[in-house]
This record gives C-alpha cells, sequence and structure tokens, in this order.
C-alpha cells in the first residue's frame, strides 16, 4: 500500500505499474526508509532517547501515507491502477511451492533429517526452469515472472535457511549493526570509519520492520531480504520483455537466477540484496517508455536514493555505470538516431553520484572505503590478473588469474611468518616453533574428494563453455544493440548501459586491486541487468534470421541454463562429487567455512572475554565464528602457524579445527588448508572446551 500511495503521488501510470510490478515494493521500501529516517532525525532534535520504537515509527509512517494520499489525490486517471489486468489463478501459483520445499529441506537438513528433501527441491528448480525455458511462448509473462520467483526464491531460501544462525561471512557484521540499532533505538548519522552502520538497509529498514512487524532482525536477513531479493529476476524479466519475446526475456532473467553468485553469496550480503533490487528497478525506470518525463526523473531520483542508503559498492558501480553511458550518449548520437542527453540517464547519474557525495560525504562521513581503494591504486596499481602465471593461455589466464589460488601451507607460513616480522614486531613466537616437528601439513577436504572424475570433469567443461559462450553474446549484444541502425532508442539507450557496464566489469574482472574493493562475482549480477538482455537478443536475433534454427537455438539456450544450475546448485557435487555446498551437504568445504553452531559461538563469546591488549588468534573459520558472536571484526589475528603464535597468545579454536583438525589460512587472494598444528596443543594449556570449540592460552 505504502508504495501504491507514492507511485500515484509520483504519477506514474498505473499501465507502467501492471508491467513492472515490481515498482510497487521497491517504492513501499523508499516510503518505510524515508519515513523511518524522518522519525529518527526529528526524535533526536526533540531529544528523544529512542525514536526507533514501535509507535513513533506508526506515526510517522501513518503521516507520511496520508501525504501520498493527499499528493495523489489530484492526479489523473492515467495513474489509476487497472486491477482486473493483475487477477490470476490460484492455481498459476505452483511456482510458490518450490520455496515451500526448499525452506523445508533446509530445516530438515539442518536439524539431522537428511538432505533428501534439499535435493528434490533444488532438483524440482532445475527441471522447472529447463522445461519453462522451453515452453515459454505458451505461458504468460505472469506466469513466468512467477516461475522465475519462486525458483529464485527456491535458490536463494536453500542457503539463507540452513543452520540456527547465519550463512556467510558479511552478514554476520551486518547482523549486529541490525541488532544494535534496534537495541538502541537510535541510528546516528555519523559512521568515520563505519560503513556498515552508515546504510539504512542494515539500521532504519530491519529496526522499522521490528518494531512494525516484530520480525526479529535475524528473521529479517535470513528469510525477509531474501524474499525480496527474489523480485530480482522478475524485474529483469520485466526489463527484457519490453525488448524480446517471452521466451528470451525468461533466458535472460533466467541465466542470473541459475549464477552461484546470486543465491549462494548474496543471501550472505544483505545490503547489497537491497541496493540490487533498487538497481534493477532504477534500470526499469530509465528505460520505461510508459512513464511520463516528469514521474519517470521523480522514480528515478527516489531510487537512486534508494541504491544509495542500501549499499555503497553497488552505488558506486551504478554511478559509474551511469556516467559512462551519459558520454557514450553523447558520442554514439552523432553518428545514429538518438538524442544527445537522455533526462532519466542525467537524473540516474545526479541520484547516484551526487546522492553519494552527499550520503557518504556530507551526512554519514563514511567514505573511508573510497580513500582505502585509492591508497591501494596507489601502492599496487591495477593488478592485473595477479594470479595468472606465466606459460598460460589468455583464456586460462583470464578465467583463473584473478581467481583465489591455492598455496602450500608451509610457503603460505613462511610468507605470513615474514609479514608479522616486519608489520607486527610485537608478535615474539616461542623458539622452538621453528623446529621441523612443527611443519605444517597439507589437509584437503575428503568430503570434496570427486568420485566419478569423468562425469565432473564433462560437466565442468560443460558449465564453463556454456557460461563464458552466453557471457560473449552478452557482449555481442551490448555492442549490436547500440551500433545497428534499425535499433530503437530506447534498446539503443540499454544497450549504451550494456556497454557502460560492459567497461566497468571489464576493470573489475581484471584488476585484482579492484575485485578487492568490489567482489567480481558481486559485481557480475549487477552488471547483468542489462548484458543479460544483450544476449538473449543475439539469440532471438539468430533465430528470426535463420529460422530453420529456432528450435536448436531454444534447446541449446535451455540446455546451457540447466547445465549451469546443475553445477552451481550443488546437484553436480552430489550425483559426482567434487564439493557440495551447505545448502545439500553437512561435510565439505563449504560447510567447514559457512555453517556456525551454538557451541563454537559460546567459546567465541568466552575467547572475547580476554583481558584488554591481549593477542586473539583465530584461523579463517574461527573467524568467522568470533565475528558471529560478538560482531569483532578487527583486533584477530588470523594465522595459526607456529611461527606467528605469540607466547602469551590466546587461541580460539572451532569445530572444524577441534573434530576435523584442519585449519585455514590466506595471504592476499591465496589460501591453503592444513592440519591444525599440533603446536597448540603441545605448548599451550586448553583453558575453555565445551566438545565441540576450544580456547589455548599460555600463560
Amino acid at each position: 500500500m505504502p508504495g501504491l500511495l507514492a507511485l500515484r503521488a509520483m504519477r506514474v501510470p498505473g499501465e507502467a505499474i501492471v508491467r513492472f510490478p515490481v515498482y510497487v515494493p521497491c517504492a513501499s521500501l523508499v516510503v518505510l526508509l524515508a519515513s523511518g529516517l524522518v522519525v529518527d532525525l526529528e526524535g533526536l532534535s526533540a531529544q528523544a532517547s529512542a525514536p526507533l520504537r514501535t509507535w513513533p515509527l506508526l506515526i510517522g509512517l501513518e503521516v507520511t501515507c496520508l501525504a501520498l494520499v493527499a499528493v495523489g489525490a489530484t492526479a489523473r486517471a492515467e495513474a489509476d491502477v487497472p486491477w482486473a489486468q493483475l487477477r490470476q489463478r490460484l492455481a498459476r501459483a505452483w511456482p510458490l511451492a518450490l520455496p515451500l520445499a526448499a525452506a523445508a529441506g533446509a530445516l530438515l537438513l539442518t536439524n539431522g533429517h537428511g538432505p533428501a528433501v534439499a535435493i528434490g527441491a533444488m532438483g524440482a528448480s532445475v527441471a522447472t526452469i529447463l522445461v519453462c525455458a522451453l515452453i515459454a511462448g505458451r505461458l504468460s509473462a505472469p506466469q513466468l515472472g512467477l516461475v522465475l520467483y519462486g525458483a529464485g526464491l527456491a535458490a536463494l531460501w536453500s542457503f539463507s535457511l540452513r543452520g540456527h544462525f547465519l550463512y556467510g561471512f558479511d552478514i554476520n557484521s551486518e547482523f549486529h549493526v541490525a541488532a544494535k540499532t534496534f537495541a538502541d533505538g537510535v541510528w546516528r548519522t555519523s559512521h568515520r570509519h563505519d560503513a556498515y552502520g552508515a546504510m539504512l538497509s542494515l539500521t532504519v529498514l530491519p529496526a522499522s520492520l521490528q518494531a512494525l512487524a516484530g520480525i526479529s532482525a535475524l528473521v529479517a536477513l535470513k528469510v525477509v531480504y531474501p524474499a525480496l531479493f527474489a523480485l530480482f529476476p522478475p524485474a529483469l524479466f520485466g526489463i527484457a520483455n519490453r525488448f524480446l519475446s517471452r521466451r528470451y526475456a525468461f533466458v535472460a532473467a533466467a541465466f542470473v537466477v541459475v549464477q552461484s553468485y546470486f543465491f549462494q553469496q548474496l543471501p550472505a550480503i544483505a545490503r547489497q540484496e537491497i541496493g540490487l533490487l533498487f538497481f534493477v528497478a532504477l534500470v526499469a525506470a530509465v528505460v520505461d517508455r510508459r512513464l511520463p518525463r516528469g514521474a519517470q526523473a521523480l522514480l528515478v531520483a527516489a531510487l537512486g536514493a534508494g541504491v544509495v542508503v542500501a549499499h555503497y559498492s553497488t552505488t558506486y558501480l551504478a554511478a559509474g555505470v551511469f556516467a559512462l553511458a551519459v558520454v557514450l550518449q553523447l558520442a554514439v548520437s552523432r553518428f545514429r538516431a538518438l538524442r544527445a542527453v537522455s533526462l532519466a540517464m542525467v537524473v540516474a547519474l545526479l541520484a547516484t553520484g551526487g546522492g553519494a557525495a552527499v550520503w557518504y560525504g556530507a551526512v554519514t562521513h563514511s567514505a573511508d572505503n573510497v580513500g582505502a581503494f585509492a591508497e591501494d591504486i596507489r601502492a599496487h596499481g591495477l593488478a592485473i590478473l595477479p594470479n595468472a602465471h606465466s606459460g598460460q593461455s589468455l583464456v586460462t589466464s583470464y578465467l583463473s588469474g584473478n581467481a583465489p589460488a591455492p598455496i602450500d601451507p608451509n610457503a603460505y607460513e613462511r610468507v605470513v611468518a615474514g609479514d608479522y616480522a616486519r608489520y607486527r614486531p610485537y608478535v615474539r613466537p616461542l623458539r622452538v616453533a621453528r623446529a621441523p616437528r612443527y611443519d605444517l601439513r597439507g589437509s584437503p577436504v575428503r568430503a570434496d574428494a570427486i568420485r566419478s572424475p569423468g562425469a565432473f570433469e564433462a560437466l565442468r567443461v560443460a558449465q564453463v563453455a556454456a557460461a563464458q559462450l552466453l557471457n560473449l553474446l552478452a557482449i555481442v549484444g551490448a555492442l549490436a544493440l547500440v551500433l545497428r541502425r534499425h535499433t530503437n532508442p530506447l534498446a539503443r539507450q540499454l544497450g549504451l548501459l550494456g556497454l557502460a557496464t560492459l567497461m566497468m566489469l571489464a576493470v573489475v574482472r581484471l584488476s585484482g586491486t579492484t575485485a578487492n574493493a568490489y567482489n567480481q562475482e558481486r559485481a557480475f549480477v549487477q552488471t547483468m541487468v542489462p548484458l543479460a538482455v544483450g544476449m538473449a537478443w543475439v539469440l532471438e536475433t539468430v533465430g528470426d534470421r535463420w529460422r530453420w534454427s529456432r528450435g536448436a537455438v531454444s534447446v541449446l539456450a535451455a540446455a546451457a541454463l540447466a547445465v549451469i544450475f546443475v553445477t552451481t546448485s550443488g546437484l553436480r557435487g552430489v550425483a559426482v562429487g567434487g564439493g557440495t555446498p551447505t545448502n545439500l551437504a553437512d561435510a565439505g568445504g563449504d560447510y567447514e567455512r559457512f555453517y556456525v553452531t551454538a557451541p563454537e559461538l559460546a567459546a567465541a563469546r568466552w575467547v572475547n572475554g580476554a583481558p584488554p591488549g591481549a593477542l586473539v588468534y583465530a584461523d579463517r573459520y574461527g573467524q568467522l565464528r568470533i565475528l558471529g558472536a560478538t560482531g569483532r571484526a578487527d583486533g584477530l589475528l588470523l594465522d595459526v602457524t607456529p611461527r606467528t603464535l605469540d607466547r602469551r597468545a590466546w587461541i580460539y579454536a572451532s569445530r572444524t579445527n577441534v573434530q576435523q583438525g584442519r585449519a585455514r589460512g590466506g595471504t592476499g587472494s591465496r589460501y591453503t588448508t592444513y592440519r591444525w598444528p599440533s603446536f597448540v596443543a603441545a605448548r599451550y594449556d586448553t583453558v575453555y572446551a565445551n566438545g565441540a570449540a576450544k580456547v589455548y592460552h599460555r600463560p
């Protein structure tokens, strides 16, 4: 309801809302954020100690809605929503059974009842995407949008609902920010050295949800945010369907659904879930021909502001894309039928770029990450493909040159020991640490072993080939939409966004320094908003140009989606080995890293009580547990090796360290897994143990 009131107040035509329903939840989020922010700031000015409570927030929301009703009362009839077009039969809601099954599977697996239901739910999701890609021409657009929502949410919940706590790294810090904001009942503007605290998606929004709907921060991050983010694929489908047939619009959106970046990584980054939802709606508004210029400018400004207050990295990339698109449009308009300047594009640039300058600078003072990135560039340059090796082919260098790479355990210890000697002279290791008997030994994760090498390699090659071919088609499509003579202006504008996005993605993909600042996998999902449409446009054009190939193109596109989804969803690991993620298994590398248990959190809270100034150590497994239990992101030493442990260290050992006898370390973009050092038990006392986790200390 708040979203509908806001859209009417902005004079957004009802026909545009029907054609792109995702405007409604995005506008509702804008209203909720705006009213919550006003209540907070007005409460602070009135000396209220905790304005973010139920009654102030409820009154603020009601007043905001009444104001929107008053503004929208004079809107013309075109702002009325034609509700008759939105009526759907209940039977068409069958895709919603997929997320319900995935949720049941995650809960059953968490409580020790095996992965059968979880595997079945993911298998059903893969089959649904495959079949609907083949018969998309026979299904209505609303039905296809619901299929994308159901399959996407099933994949998202299969990860976010695993465990009694949170899955992922960033989300553990986000949880503590959200919980603290609600506990304090207030959000303050100044957040120096605290980018998370400056994000309303982690502060005012979850506090409002908890105060108004009784949804705790934990439930909001595990359940509600993924349910909102699952609107991303239907939104992308809505954009693509303006330029493509339903079949290929579905292929474009499904290409995002089947990526692990979408359903495994992003549920672990709550702020970006909200930021990307705003971004896809922002792009939709920029290229929406049904919007009058005034309504379009207002909607673009509101959605751009939503991106800014939701997630900083999404904002920086969006501002860069719109800036490049504005410049490219000026250039292309000289030789193609296109306006030199698009008002919507300029407003989007001002909303994201200008909004970022104001919000991260003058308001919250939280732009430290920009300074850190600039310092990184000065110190290391762009670091093009840092993990590429001499003698590799160009293709191999591209695929692996900027990806995490393994390092030998003893080489890792030598590197980090040198770093400690150089940069942490206060660490005083024991002399016996150099004894050969304490050398590190590798410890591969046995649960990730490949059971059927031939089938595994075939699926791996097919998945890489399909993904890279579709990526290549996205590049070709963006260029073609910009340069073809007979492209309609809005499609050319989308092509310009795609070309600008491609330039930004190339920097993120090739530069190690940039990738460290903005994870390339997360950037992929954002950049696919325009690029996936270009990819599907190429497929449709090939089928239209050579009619004899139309059926083959459809089948190959559907097969490519299925192959990618089988691999990324974990079904390949279930069938042939090679590693199964946490959504379908209770063992393996992903499970060891991200599945957190209550005893581990208890031990982490205990070690957090170490005396001030104490040196607390945890490996990369243990770091997440301490972060989840305490919100402590700084002040930990993350290299548990004999030559880097201080003689008075406090050492946290997680479930994997204790029960599997394995540790994980990393330096730069390289990582290693090794046996938990026997040196720890030999030279340090056990001062805490609960059966799953331990703490060691040497007085």
